[in-house]
């Protein structure tokens, strides 16, 4: 057999730890001498948390200041905009900070309800929209005003949407690197047990 012959045998199960341990691949490994290892296939991917990500939920909380709602359902969808980001980070903060990225994105239009998207259209006319389906406090404003205040609100829009993106491209980076060292970690210890073995045997490792 192996150990007869001085060979070293090193187990790897598939599988959870102690059920590779009830079913004798500990055991193989020990009787030669070499080291049992398993990789657990059923766990669960989590969330690598990274320094940029209560910035970037920060920075959502600033985004969602720049709607500016209009029409008959404007101010609800507003209000439900805001459980959305709500129920998100209920979930997972990883959850949060995934729709916040993807709320800095030129996919997420809300031209239907909101007067920054809808403006961007060439054929949309601030004049069409009625005083009473604008917010309270933008009622009295001029089209020359409200034209104005849709202009900043666009630019803090813009100035916020390239720091999520900025901050997101750091922050996968952050990820990459660490899933990448959890990814070597098995790798790393059946080496670190190859050379404790070699050594022992009086091998050289170069």
């Amino acid at each position: 057999n192996a150990k007869e012959k001085d060979i070293i045998v090193n187990t790897i199960f598939c599988g959870n730890y102690q059920q590779g341990i009830n079913t004798d691949w500990k055991k193989g490994a020990t009787l030669t001498g070499g080291e049992y290892m398993a990789i657990d296939h059923n766990k669960r991917i989590v969330h690598i948390v990274t320094p940029y990500d209560d910035v970037i939920i920060k920075l959502n909380s600033k985004l969602n200041s720049t709607y500016i709602s209009y029409g008959a359902m404007g101010s609800a969808k507003l209000e439900l905009q805001s459980r959305q980001d709500d129920n998100a980070m209920e979930m997972e903060e990883a959850v949060a900070v995934k729709r916040a990225v993807s709320k800095s994105s030129g996919m997420y239009n809300n031209s239907t309800w909101d007067l920054i998207d809808a403006s961007e259209d060439e054929e949309f006319d601030l004049a069409s929209i009625k005083k009473e389906e604008l917010p309270k406090a933008l009622r009295d404003k001029s089209k020359a005003e409200l034209n104005a205040f849709i202009g900043e609100k666009r630019a803090e829009r813009k100035k916020i949407q390239k720091e999520i993106k900025e901050l997101n491209a750091k922050r996968e980076s952050y990820i990459s690197k660490h899933a990448q060292q959890e990814k070597g970690e098995l790798e790393n210890v059946m080496l670190k047990a190859i050379k404790r073995q070699a050594e022992a045997k009086q091998y050289k490792w170069e």
